[in-house]
């Protein structure tokens, strides 16, 4: 029912289920994290009515109040069709977004052809204001512009280029000519044609001066009107897509279990319509975490401020195995994080946010106590005489992790990536500008010559495994990084008892909560 996410297989590595390369087993030195597996938790409620969404909604309220900071990173939902009342109304919701997508596409589709016609009349209008331009310094530019696009229309025998069978330098004349020769001698004089060509070429020469007294300011005009037509048009296609973004998103989240695989109606034990139940099932993962402080009696850790911009931390989480993991991540997602993304995710981190009550981050802290909540609530009302409506809400389970703050950072460029895949599926379906400049970015990289340096590809892999085999040799002499690397004496016994009042903490409020003695 949940995805599987990029952190999924970042935990199995910390549980040395799973190896990863190039580091094969969890580096020890080089991060930190760990579960105490004998506090991973199961808590199943079944109450009345409403009373599953009460549980939630107080247990992560009291989440912020405690000072975590909490994130939703994946959530489904699927009602089963027997349940009438909370089907129509899921139904009927997701066929107004349907509904109200559509229009929107639509009319956006719409706005962008009136955009494409406008900036054609827009662009030959420019044209024509730039012929005028020109031709006040040199005015072949408009007569010849007089020839092709209003002399040629007057006709078979009446305009030049017909008349070129006759005079074959009609045309060439008539643009060689001056405004200001009105005379028909002087015309025959300075062109050296005959009398009738010459009488021809001093009709098409007033006829060219009317048109270009006439013409001109209508061009203008045009032109102005065209400008901001162009720019209200561009305007409301922005607004249109603005408009659909929120709309999308609802529907999104209103994603069915069985819109990724039809198990859930084939071999799932939840959905039984045979036994005439009205079932809805429903369900999030959320991430909750806090600051872990490890006090030794008479040690007091130095701490090392390192400053910039994402760099003000005693150490800088951003290193090599955040960097391994973040290709993943990209990979997963269809994403690019830059380096300069990662160093605002941290600038970021550490600020208050105002929906919160702490940051995500704390610079003075190199642990956290993490907690990965899977919650499914499942709805159900059973047929009378003995029927009853009941929430079942299920913790399916608690864990809990200690982890040092790179490996923290992983799971925040996930929420990161999972954001942005939104936003460019989003943007991939109303088509905004920022699609167009990546498509933009394409066509341009296939007119550009390609200068690409050939590098040993077998070289640089045996260099990154030459550099990891040297940590772990140097793992015997020398600490390999800055984080803790006794697990048995001091990470099995400080951090993971240093957990446990956290995790007391939760439980005992979701029993209070559930009325559990």
């Amino acid at each position: 029912m949940f995805d599987k996410l990029v952190v999924d297989d970042l935990q199995a590595w910390a549980k040395r289920e799973i190896k990863v390369e190039p580091w094969g087993d969890f580096p020890l030195g080089k991060a930190l994290m760990g579960a105490p597996e004998e506090m991973e938790l199961i808590l199943d409620f079944t109450g009345l009515r409403g009373s599953g969404a009460n549980i939630y909604k107080s247990f992560v309220f009291r989440l912020g109040k405690w000072r975590y900071f909490v994130a939703k990173v994946d959530e489904f939902m699927e009602v089963n069709p027997n349940y009438t009342e909370l089907y129509n109304v899921m139904v009927a919701q997701k066929q107004r977004l349907e509904g109200a997508i559509k229009t929107g596409l639509t009319s956006v589709a719409n706005a962008v052809a009136d955009y494409e016609l406008m900036q054609h009349d827009l662009r030959r209008y420019r044209e024509i204001i730039n012929y005028f331009r020109q031709g006040q310094k040199d005015e072949h530019v408009l007569r010849s512009l007089f020839v092709d696009r209003v002399d040629v229309y007057t006709g078979e025998g009446y305009s030049m280029v017909t008349m070129a069978k006759r005079w074959p330098t009609i045309i060439t004349d008539f643009i060689r000519m001056k405004s200001e020769w009105t005379d028909i001698d002087t015309i025959k004089r300075e062109l050296d044609v005959s009398q009738a060509e010459a009488t021809v070429l001093k009709t098409k020469n007033e006829l060219y001066k009317e048109w270009k007294q006439m013409f001109f300011p209508v061009v203008k005009e045009r032109l102005a009107r065209l400008e901001t037509l162009v720019k209200a048009r561009k305007k409301s296609v922005e607004e249109y897509r603005n408009w659909l973004k929120p709309y999308i998103t609802k529907y999104k989240a209103m994603r069915e279990t069985s819109e990724k695989a039809l198990s859930y109606y084939i071999s799932d034990p939840f959905s039984t319509p045979a036994f005439g139940t009205s079932d809805a099932l429903t369900g999030t993962r959320i991430w909750c975490w806090i600051p872990l402080s490890i006090v030794e009696k008479r040690k007091v850790e130095a701490l090392r401020e390192v400053k910039g911009k994402g760099t003000n931390f005693v150490i800088d989480p951003y290193d090599d195995i955040v960097k391994e993991w973040k290709k993943r991540i990209e990979e997963k997602y269809k994403v690019e994080i830059t380096d300069e993304e990662v160093r605002d995710i941290l600038e970021n981190a550490i600020r208050k946010s105002p929906q919160a009550y702490c940051s995500q981050m704390d610079p003075a802290h190199l642990y956290y106590i993490f907690f990965d909540i899977f919650i499914v609530l499942n709805t159900l009302k059973t047929p009378p005489p003995e029927g009853l409506e009941l929430d079942n809400i299920m913790f399916i389970p608690i864990n809990i992790w200690y982890m040092s703050h790179n490996i923290l950072l992983i799971h925040i460029l996930e929420i990161y990536a999972r954001e942005k895949a939104m936003i460019k599926y989003i943007n991939e379906i109303i088509g905004t500008e920022e699609i167009e400049k990546e498509e933009a970015k394409k066509i341009e990289a296939l007119f550009e010559e390609k200068k690409e340096e050939k590098k040993n590809e077998t070289w640089e892999k045996t260099k990154k495994k030459l550099k990891i085999w040297g940590e772990k040799f140097a793992y015997f002499f020398i600490k390999p990084g800055p984080y803790e690397t006794i697990f048995f004496e001091r990470v099995s016994k400080a951090y993971s008892r240093g957990g446990g009042k956290y995790w007391k903490q939760m439980i005992d409020f979701l029993k209070e909560l559930m009325q559990i003695e």
